[in-house]
């Protein structure tokens, strides 16, 4: 019976979101085992603060201390084989997930492995509900919305569209405007910022959010000043502040990168625009109707006209001729 479990995670906020499941799985068929987790990053470590699966969350990149912490675990789960790259545990209870499916998410196939190894632990046959498929990403107690400080009425609806990825994350506006072409995920921010003003003239009240980490704040900068009365959180929001802010929006609108997965945490509509990457692996999960893609060969095939159709859509509005 194992009593005591350490999950290596990433240095990515997807790819961790991409883990909850499989936690809270973890947590629902061990429900007094001490389960605690290691993120490589403090960004990336926020997609676990406040969750009730995880007794303790260890932030660290150093082999030297993942070694130390292993000792005292009866059994050690790597969710990331490129953690293991820039991590390189050797230990005998060490087993790393297999994600070797391009049609099956990733989330998915890290239940599945779950599910194999619950079952050989407890010896029985263990099941994934459709419960089980889903994110989980907590808001701390008491939180605050980051919209309480803007003049944002009930009525009016609320869009947010996330600029960044992972890419302008580590490097910012140095990789945009010299390698932004190279990037399969990003839409260009001209695109973006003609999508706003569409969304502007189609929709009476509607209020624009632009959401992005500090170095991505050059991008907000460019949109909010060509699509006046939006709202600029760039650089000003954790995940948890992510996550509630996905509470109060009516949509969703981004394309592949790490909040568009904080959003699939919650119920809000959600439009996603996919280039060449793989949706299956790393689409919306799970599935549901209100989840919308809009996927071309490339990234400079999606129109921001087509996308103002399928958000119109979205929000039950009748789309424009």
């Amino acid at each position: 019976m194992v009593n005591s479990l350490l999950i290596l995670t990433s240095s990515s906020t997807g790819n961790n979101i991409f883990c909850t499941p499989a936690i809270r799985f973890l947590r629902k068929h061990l429900p007094q085992a001490r389960i605690d987790v290691v993120a490589l990053n403090a960004l990336s470590a926020q997609v676990f603060e406040h969750n009730p699966a995880i007794n303790k969350l260890w932030v660290t990149s150093s082999l030297r201390r993942v070694n130390k912490l292993a000792q005292d675990y009866d059994a050690v789960l790597a969710f990331n084989k490129n953690a293991l790259k820039k991590l390189p545990f050797n230990d005998p209870r060490l087993q790393l997930a297999t994600i070797d499916k391009t049609d099956v998410h990733y989330a998915e196939q890290l239940l599945g492995f779950c599910q194999q190894w619950l079952s050989q632990q407890l010896q029985r046959q263990i099941e994934i509900t459709d419960e089980d498929r889903c994110y989980a990403i907590y808001s701390a107690p008491g939180q605050v919305s980051l919209l309480s400080r803007f003049e944002v009425q009930p009525a009016d609806t609320v869009i947010n569209i996330h600029l960044g990825c992972g890419t302008t994350l580590l490097h910012g506006w140095k990789f945009f405007y010299a390698r932004r072409a190279d990037d399969k995920k990003l839409w260009s921010i001209d695109a973006y910022i003609e999508l706003g003003q569409l969304l502007v003239q189609a929709i009476p009240g509607v209020r624009l959010v632009i959401t992005g980490t500090s170095n991505e704040a050059f991008l907000a900068k460019k949109f909010v000043k060509a699509v006046p009365n939006s709202i600029n959180l760039a650089g000003k929001t954790t995940v948890a502040d992510l996550r509630q802010l996905m509470e109060r929006s009516n949509l969703f609108i981004s394309h592949d990168c790490g909040v568009f997965h904080v959003a699939a945490a919650a119920q809000v509509p959600m439009l996603g625009l996919f280039g060449p990457t793989n949706h299956l692996l790393t689409g919306p999960y799970p599935q549901r109707a209100n989840r919308q893609l809009i996927k071309k060969d490339s990234m400079a095939d999606i129109r921001p006209q087509e996308v103002l159709q399928q958000a119109l859509l979205l929000l039950g509005r009748p789309a424009q001729a």
